[in-house]
């Protein structure tokens, strides 16, 4: 079994200490770091970049949550498990992909499953990444609550941001995610723009772009759905949809 490496970030050295003798009980898990705060925490992802992380809600400098969120941007397959003394964060952590939340005092069989949760959501993403990789039949791999879709590219016409969801709209369907437009945009191929600030937009599906207002409207072919194209990048959407009609 592959051995995956995980990093603890917590401020409290005890807290630090029993995480630590836990995950060491597993030999298929290796403890690479220790972080007492969330600029600590930011430092060793950028240099040890382990596959899973257990982080502490309230440290100094920047917040678990915080720090988390800086993380994921650069390292999106990131695996989070927070382990805090405060339950009323577990809505934003989850927001985040967290993979679990556990709230101290951490018990040991708690913190093995939420690990082994982790693990397997690692293994379907190598997985799925591994056999979605070929040409016209690539798809888009997301996590939707404790589930794994696989979406075809070609069938997305955008992505949007919507509140504190991600949602991917094809013609008949949507699939919501809490997964960013940031962690999405690293997964998808570069015919997909990002139109406005909460919009990815598959260029090679409009067939029509009209004013409205303060924006521009994207259309798609046999849909109702829209989506925004910002006044600063229409020049560039309109260069880049007849680069790829070009094609």
């Amino acid at each position: 079994m592959e051995t995956l490496t995980v990093l603890v970030a917590d401020d409290d050295a005890v807290s630090r200490s029993l995480l630590c003798h836990f995950i060491r009980l597993l030999p298929q898990y290796k403890v690479i770091g220790e972080a007492a705060s969330g600029e600590e925490f930011i430092q060793l992802v950028l240099r040890e970049k382990p596959d899973i992380v257990l982080v502490d809600i309230h440290m100094p400098d920047s917040n678990g949550l915080e720090a988390v969120k800086s993380c994921k941007e650069m390292y999106p397959a990131l695996q989070v498990i927070f382990t805090t003394g405060y339950d009323e964060f577990a809505v934003e952590a989850f927001n985040i992909s967290a993979v679990d939340y556990i709230v101290k005092p951490v018990e040991r069989t708690r913190l093995f499953n939420a690990l082994e949760k982790a693990r397997s959501f690692i293994r379907l993403s190598r997985e799925a990444e591994y056999f979605s990789t070929a040409g016209k039949n690539k798809k888009l791999i997301i996590k939707s609550q404790n589930t794994f879709l696989f979406i075809p590219m070609k069938e997305i016409l955008f992505i949007e941001k919507e509140g504190r969801k991600t949602v991917i709209h094809t013609c008949d369907e949507r699939y919501e995610t809490n997964e960013t437009l940031q962690e999405l945009s690293t997964k998808l191929d570069d015919y997909f723009y990002k139109t406005h600030r909460s919009f990815l937009v598959n260029l090679k599906k409009v067939v029509k772009i009209e004013s409205a207002g303060e924006t521009f409207l994207a259309h798609f072919p046999n849909s109702n759905k829209v989506a925004h194209v910002s006044k600063l990048k229409i020049n560039k959407v309109q260069e880049k949809i007849l680069q790829y009609n070009d094609a």
